[in-house]
């Protein structure tokens, strides 16, 4: 892809980002993001058809770097805890709680999720591919949809605490839970 183009998008996904931070997302306007990017509106739409398109954009390139970070960890350090990424990861969703809330509430944005899911289905099945498998272990794509489905729903839980707990903590509940670790009470 061309540099222009990815300067392009990187700061319009920065600047919803930092809007976002600051005030509702429906709130937020196609202008305020294109002010707050320096760049004028047509050059918005060459991009992106609307905002929805762009914070679906802004949160997949995010998701996309922990997946390639997780990736290139397991390469370089086949034994490497994952947990590390898992936790970077969930600092972002910390950082934007209230966009992830609104995304991941009962009003939020299908379309998302699903790109958010199928990201960590990927994820998942590279690690279950290169774990050891009964005969009888459920299929490795069943697998990874479940722990995807798992995470999700361990993200959603989190972000509605209140207050809302480190990343850090949320990290190890989610490994814990993925990894079959005891409840506590």
């Amino acid at each position: 892809m061309d540099p222009r183009i990815t300067r392009t998008r990187a700061s319009l996904q920065e600047a919803l980002l930092g809007l976002c931070r600051e005030t509702e997302f429906s709130s937020v306007s196609v202008s305020d993001i294109t002010d707050a990017a320096g760049i004028n509106r047509s050059t918005f739409y060459q991009h992106y058809a609307d905002k929805e398109e762009l914070l679906a954009d802004a949160l997949d390139g995010f998701a996309e770097q922990a997946a390639a970070q997780i990736e290139a960890s397991q390469l370089n350090e086949p034994n490497a805890d994952p947990r590390e990424m898992i936790g970077k990861f969930l600092e972002h969703v910390r950082e934007n709680a209230a966009l992830y809330r609104m995304i991941l509430g009962p009003a939020g944005s299908p379309m998302i999720v699903a790109q958010l899911r199928g990201r960590i289905i990927a994820l998942a099945q590279s690690g279950l591919a290169k774990a050891p498998r009964e005969s009888k272990a459920i299929p490795v794509n069943v697998a990874a949809a479940s722990i995807a489905g798992s995470f999700i729903s361990i993200v959603r839980e989190w972000l509605n605490m209140k207050p809302l707990p480190s990343a850090e903590r949320a990290t190890e509940w989610a490994w814990s839970a993925l990894s079959g670790a005891p409840i506590e009470n």
